[in-house]
């Protein structure tokens, strides 16, 4: 048994339904399927234009909207989730330990699936997370002082560019075979 009475399921019932209206109304509100490039969007002949920002921005506008969209799609899910729960009666039990969630927690959050104490954390959400890029990098010699200890990973070259250089350049002879520094 889920804790809720009858006046309570009704509220909650009646506010997944507002929220599952407001996503649709959303996505009925949006013409655009993706399927429009950028040249349709912006009015312009060409996608290459006078200033790269331009296009820069417009990109910037469709993958924001895309993340919107996304977000959008991830709410209905929960709705229409919690709206199935309703129906098998499963509704307002935490997913974790099935016990009921309180009936303050579901009027602020309709779909939520897990009660406070069993709600599940994510690895980052303590802050641990490490660039992967570090798993290949070496440490620096133990020797090295306790700043540089602490700033392990960071390129700190006091030469930086003889240690560039010997990767080569655009007009070095080696990686582009052409001599850029012969007069014409």
């Amino acid at each position: 048994m889920n804790g809720l009475n009858e006046k309570q399921l009704a509220k909650l019932t009646e506010l997944l339904l507002a929220e599952k209206s407001e996503i649709d109304r959303h996505f009925a509100m949006e013409a655009d399927d993706g399927t429009t490039s950028i040249t349709d969007d912006t009015g312009e002949l060409s996608s290459y234009d006078n200033h790269p920002a331009d296009l820069g921005t417009e990109t910037f506008e469709r993958e924001r909207d895309a993340a919107i969209d996304q977000r959008y799609f991830e709410r209905r899910e929960d709705v229409e989730r919690a709206l199935a729960k309703l129906e098998d009666g499963t509704y307002g039990l935490c997913e974790a330990s099935g016990e009921p969630i309180g009936y303050d927690r579901l009027e602020a959050m309709p779909a939520a699936r897990y009660s406070i104490d069993h709600v599940p954390t994510e690895d980052n959400a303590r802050g641990d997370y490490r660039p992967v890029e570090e798993d290949v990098m070496t440490r620096p010699p133990s020797g090295a002082g306790e700043h540089r200890q602490r700033q392990a990973g960071r390129f700190d070259d006091a030469d930086a560019w003889k240690t560039l250089e010997e990767y080569g350049n655009a007009s070095d002879t080696q990686t582009t075979g052409v001599d850029t520094n012969q007069e014409r």
